[in-house]
């Protein structure tokens, strides 16, 4: 690694070409060059890193331990389940992405001798066919998660660390491949820039890799959207790059961008032009981006989409209690404080469970301790001290989150994102999304919601066929539905449907009226009609039956293990007696 190119940027290396497996993966000398994909329990080992802890660090200085404590927040690193199902997902994206550009077949040499231009001035047929007549393979993934949950180190960790940056090809199977491969290129949004700075920090990135110039030959370069698109596109596919990273996704603002669409339409045609998989990584804040525009051209794509979106974890979740365990053992105080129940629910209502934020406040409580001086036992009182200063202007932040004031939304995008339109968003294309952490409870409820809210229409539109009024039908509707929470069996919520606008139609025909909502009050049609049929498991159902069979209201109960019988309660204060 970087025996030859000390003085650039990135892991290089020489390629070393690996037998595939799968067929659409040999004979392509940029997949063959990947490392081997780890399992998890090889991931977990790679990734994962804790502080140093030194035997009879008690006795260094106070300045010494301090020290020690600073190296928490960039040492420590807990790689999760879920991590590495973001570095499978990744390792993925990367080799079919390179699937469509195998640089020792015709097609790859045909896209350059039409040119780019060409290319990108043509777009894809109906097939997803370029130009050339390719179709690219390229992946693309979104990852949304709130500020503080790691979402851009973890990417940052596999990249670095699992994968070469740049690949350097000189022979392939006897053929000459004077060919230079970037493996992965993470950039990051500028803030409050537009698509043209973006690109700039693209050829920046590049050149520090390569010691190119394309900076100097298109970076200032001025021009509209596809001008840019175009430059950019040519760099990559000399680059070969196999994935582009976006970070910090929320920065590109509407006004500078000249609006969403432009900024989803420009990494569209990264994806379906050239075929490069591109990963987007932003907080809350990006959803402005998704809700609309990246919707509409993900219909186009369903099967090569992915995406995550991620809130803080739940204080009862496996991931949190790992977390807060293993960092808990990077202590340098003299006295080493056991985990408690009060401390960690402590640790979670000040922190959220953010891991940066409970990090941080792990440093702080623990300096403070080393600095008092003392026993430097950390106690749930100094938790909350100094939380109370360190954390000041987030608490009130967490305390909105806790009491689900709606209208703090806006304020909290960064941190919670307005739900209202996350939801609609969820509920429209949720075969696509996953989501982890406190918001999996809200997406859950959404979805419940929708299928509510199909049932009814779907109720609403049988009604109305009989009763020939809307309003009628969609009271009849909704009634049913509650009856058992939008929960019961379909059959026979339709069949109870049916018989309440059967009644109505009936008793409008005897009195000479019409079924509409003017003839007929909708409060007082519905005022005495027939209740919706009760479930097996329903108390009043259990004592109908019982009455019918000429039980009394306790046996019907008691039959059904309901209720105790007053023997077994005398028992029962009698053994507590002695």
């Amino acid at each position: 690694m970087n025996e030859e190119y000390t003085n650039l940027k990135g892991t290089h290396c020489m390629a070393n070409y690996i037998t595939q497996i799968l067929p659409q993966n040999q004979g392509n000398p940029f997949i063959e060059a990947i490392p081997n994909r780890l399992n998890e329990e090889e991931f977990i080992d790679a990734l994962h890193s804790v502080p140093p802890i030194i035997e009879d660090y008690e006795l260094l200085s106070i300045e010494d331990r301090l020290e020690f404590v600073q190296q928490i927040k960039p040492s420590f690193w807990l790689p999760y389940p879920a991590h590495y199902d973001k570095y499978r997902n990744l390792y993925t994206m990367i080799k079919i992405g390179y699937q469509s550009r195998n640089p020792m077949h015709a097609m790859y040499n045909r896209q350059f001798a039409l040119g780019w231009d060409n290319i990108f001035k043509a777009g894809i047929d109906e097939n997803g066919a370029n130009l050339a007549g390719n179709v690219q393979t390229a992946q693309s993934h979104v990852e949304i998660a709130i500020s503080g949950s790691g979402k851009s180190k973890v990417y940052e960790r596999m990249l670095t660390q699992l994968f070469p940056q740049v690949i350097h090809h000189s022979e392939y199977n006897g053929r000459k491949l004077p060919y230079t491969q970037i493996v992965w290129l993470k950039i990051e949004c500028p803030f409050n820039k537009s698509v043209g700075a973006l690109c700039k920090n693209f050829y920046y990135e590049v050149d520090r890799l390569l010691g190119t110039d394309f900076y100097e030959k298109f970076g200032e370069k001025k021009g509209r959207l596809d001008s840019h698109a175009r430059r950019m596109i040519k760099v990559a596919t000399q680059i070969n790059l196999g994935v582009l990273v976006i970070d910090e996704i929320q920065k590109i603002q509407k006004a500078y961008s000249g609006g969403e669409e432009d900024m989803i339409d420009f990494i569209t045609e990264l994806v379906n032009t050239i075929g490069i998989p591109t990963v987007l990584i932003g907080s809350y804040k990006a959803l402005y981006l998704f809700n609309n525009s990246l919707a509409n051209t993900r219909r186009g794509i369903p099967d090569e989409f992915s995406e995550n979106i991620t809130g803080y974890m739940l204080k009862e979740s496996w991931e949190w209690g790992e977390f807060i365990h293993n960092l808990w053992d990077s202590q340098y105080t003299k006295t080493f404080t056991k985990m408690t129940e009060e401390i960690l629910d402590t640790m979670y209502y000040h922190s959220m469970g953010i891991p940066d934020i409970a990090v941080k406040l792990f440093m702080h409580v623990q300096s403070r301790a080393i600095v008092s001086g003392g026993t430097e036992s950390i106690t749930v009182n100094l938790i909350n001290e100094v939380a109370g200063r360190s954390l000041r202007l987030l608490q009130p932040i967490f305390q909105k989150i806790r009491s689900g004031d709606a209208e703090g939304y806006n304020q909290l995008e960064d941190i919670q994102p307005d739900w209202l339109p996350l939801r609609g968003y969820i509920q429209e294309a949720s075969h696509r999304i996953k989501v982890h952490g406190n918001l999996a409870e809200q997406q859950q409820r959404a979805l419940q919601q929708r299928n509510k809210n199909e049932l009814l229409e779907q109720l609403t539109s049988f009604a109305f066929h009989i009763v020939k009024s809307r309003s009628i039908a969609e009271t009849l509707a909704n009634q049913v539905c509650d009856a058992s929470d939008g929960k019961g069996d379909i059959d026979n919520m339709f069949a109870e449907l049916a018989r309440l606008a059967l009644d109505i139609k009936i008793t409008d025909q005897k009195e000479g009226g019409n079924d509409s909502a003017e003839s007929l009050p909708q409060q007082k049609k519905l005022r005495n009609r027939r209740k919706p049929a009760l479930e097996e498991k329903d108390i009043r159902f259990v004592v109908k039956v019982g009455h019918q069979r000429g039980m009394t209201t306790e046996e019907s109960l008691e039959e059904r293990g309901l209720v105790r019988g007053c023997d077994e309660l005398n028992d029962f204060a009698l053994r507590g007696r002695i």
